[in-house]
């Protein structure tokens, strides 16, 4: 998501209750929450009532938007309780099991918003894109939470239930496999070492 976007869709659905602008903000989340919540319901129509709900609520507290400093982890932290919640008024026995990362993000693929990548010509866009979508679902989670979502490494790390030490090595995995991907497509956006 373009973040120069957020702020004016934040003030829109806040202020003028634009259901326009609510209805761009669903667009752009939704399918990575989904993907989130799937992971733990292991049930998509459970997962979608679980993220339909949570974007419900949003709505429903619309006013108080601008009062969230970072809307990418409220989602995720409110679709995580919702998830955990729901699996617990329908008496589930594994509820308390940690969500393999690998889980996670099976099927979130990634999409570059980046207004810089305007300048990058529509055929390596295509490689960086599918570059980051061969990532193993562990990494290109990470990935897209941090790069795309703008969350910092500590709040995935608590979002994800494992440790900064987790993220910061998966991003290392991510943007080395992403590099060495890339060195052949995009020979001209890398500096060669003489």
């Amino acid at each position: 998501m373009p973040q120069e976007r957020l702020p004016y869709l934040i003030n829109e659905i806040a202020e003028s209750s634009d259901e326009n602008a609510f209805n761009e903000l669903f667009r752009m989340y939704y399918p990575a929450l989904l993907s989130y919540a799937q992971a733990y319901l292991e049930d998509k129509q459970q997962a979608e009532d679980v993220c339909i709900e949570v974007m419900a609520k949003l709505w429903e507290n619309r006013k108080i938007l601008p009062t969230i400093n970072n809307l990418s982890a409220y989602l995720y932290i409110a679709t995580k309780h919702s998830a955990v919640s729901y699996m617990r008024t329908k008496n589930y026995d594994w509820y308390k099991r940690k969500v393999p990362l690998e889980d996670i993000g099976e099927s979130l693929k990634y999409e570059l918003h980046n207004q810089d990548l305007k300048l990058i010509d529509k055929e390596t866009l295509n490689a960086v894109s599918n570059a980051i979508n061969t990532l193993p679902p562990r990494c290109r989670l990470i990935f897209k939470l941090i790069k795309e979502d703008g969350l910092k490494y500590a709040e995935v790390a608590r979002l994800l239930d494992v440790s900064a030490k987790t993220i910061e090595n998966q991003m290392s995995i991510a943007i080395k496999k992403l590099t060495d991907l890339l060195k052949n497509t995009a020979k001209e956006y890398f500096i060669k070492s003489s």
